[in-house]
Formats: structure tokens, sequence, C-alpha cells
């Protein structure tokens, strides 16, 4: 009788270890399976991470170069154009006053290709930062008179990286064309705000807005991409509100 309760018992204590074996070799490999499945999430991140940089550095690139080739080739252009009058000013100068309109027209074009060509330029918007290269694009966008621009900083050391106020440029020129092109909008009020060791940039209009889910949809938001794609890229968070009333769009330090 001993002897069967001895058995029964380490038979049941054999069955409780080989549980229990297999319950912490399970979990073992749960938790292996789990870490590598984290570090795969992990590299996939980096990796696109890495080819959202790569893809940015290009454009940057590209960008930089457009804009030293207006300056160069154009500018050069304009400047010939400049001389051609000068001179024949000076063999005709009967023809002096008729030639004061074109004048006008010609220093108003070399200006905005000044502006345009700086506003470009990476390097440009790096050394003045991301406040003084907004209020030079205002500048351009008043001499346009394409649609009224408020614009308001509140002044203060600003709390983000060099790559991320050049996003933040970006982004805000992807917003300008997109007023300018489909938003119908006769006002734009632009704001920045650096306070309390935060950020926010603020662009608001009075178009007519547009359904997101719609546009995504019909795969027509290659601007909106763009904004959210270079927000992720500078880490930082975009969001879009848009109804018949206008559309709003704030990026803020994560």
């Amino acid at each position: 009788m001993n002897d069967l309760v001895f058995g029964i018992i380490s038979t049941t204590l054999i069955i409780l270890l080989l549980v229990a074996g297999l319950t912490i070799t399970f979990f073992v490999m749960a938790r292996q399976r789990e870490r590598q499945e984290k570090k795969l999430i992990e590299t996939r991140l980096s990796f696109e991470r890495e080819i959202r940089q790569v893809e940015a550095e290009v454009s940057e690139h590209i960008m930089s170069q457009f804009a030293q080739e207006l300056h160069d080739n154009i500018g050069q252009l304009l400047t010939a154009v400049h001389i051609q009058i000068e001179n024949q000013k000076i063999d005709h100068p009967s023809l002096v006053e008729s030639f004061k309109p074109t004048e006008i027209y010609l220093g108003e074009v070399t200006q905005q290709l000044r502006l345009l060509s700086r506003t470009l330029n990476n390097d440009y918007v790096g050394h003045i930062g991301l406040q003084a290269a907004i209020g030079l694009e205002v500048d351009r966008l008043l001499t346009l008179k394409r649609v009224k621009v408020h614009w308001e900083s509140f002044a203060g050391p600003s709390n983000l990286n060099n790559d991320q106020e050049l996003m933040v440029f970006r982004i805000f020129q992807e917003i300008v064309q997109n007023v300018l092109r489909h938003s119908g909008a006769k006002n734009l009020y632009l704001s920045v705000d650096n306070r309390d060791r935060g950020f926010e940039f603020r662009a608001q209009d009075d178009g007519h807005g547009f359904d997101q889910k719609a546009i995504f949809q019909q795969n027509k938001a290659s601007g909106l991409k763009n904004i959210l794609k270079r927000a992720r890229l500078a880490e930082l968070k975009c969001e879009i509100t848009s109804s018949d009333q206008g559309t709003l769009i704030v990026l803020k330090k994560l």
C-alpha cells in the first residue's frame, strides 16, 4: 500500500515537473520570440528612418542646386536684359520713358528671383534660422498679392535643431503652395511659438477646405503626404483639421 501511494506521489511530482518544465520552456521561447520581433521592428523602423533621411538629403541637395542655378543662370540673363535696356536708352534717349514700365517689372522679377533662390537654399535657412526664413517668405508672398498673410512670432530661442527647423520650413512652403493653388483663401494666418521649451507652428487659412479621407482615397494628396512624411522625419506631431471654413495645420514638438 505504501509503495502504491509512493508511486502515485512520485508520478504526480514527475508530471508536475514536466508541466512546469514545459511551461517555463514555452515562456522562455515566447520571451525570446517577443524580443526578436521587437528587434525586427526596431530594425525596420531604423531602416525606414535612414531611407527617409536619404530622401530628404537628396531632395535638399537638388533644391540647393536649383537655387544656385536660378541665382547664376537666370540672374545673369536678367542682368543682361537690364544692360540691354540701358544701352537702348543711351542710343535712343526718346525711348527712356517707354522703358520705365519694363524696368519696373524687371526689378520685381529680379527681387522675386533673389528671394526664391534664398528660400530654396537649405544653408541659408540654417544660417538665419526658421523665423527669419519664414519672415522672408512672407515678404515675398505679400508682393504677390495673392493672399493676405498675417504673421506672428513669439520671441525666444529655438527649441528645434537645424534639421528640424529646415523640415518645418519645407512644410511651411508646401502649405503655402497648397493654399495658393487649391484653397481659394483670402487670408493665411501663421505663427511660431517657442515658449516654455516647446515648439508650435500654426498655419490657418479661410479657404473652402477639403475632405481628407476622400482626397487620400483618390490618391490626390501628394502635398499632404509630403507634409506628414516630413513631420515624421523631423519627429514632430502634425495635426490637420479642415472644413468648409478653412484648414488648420499644427506642428508640435513631441
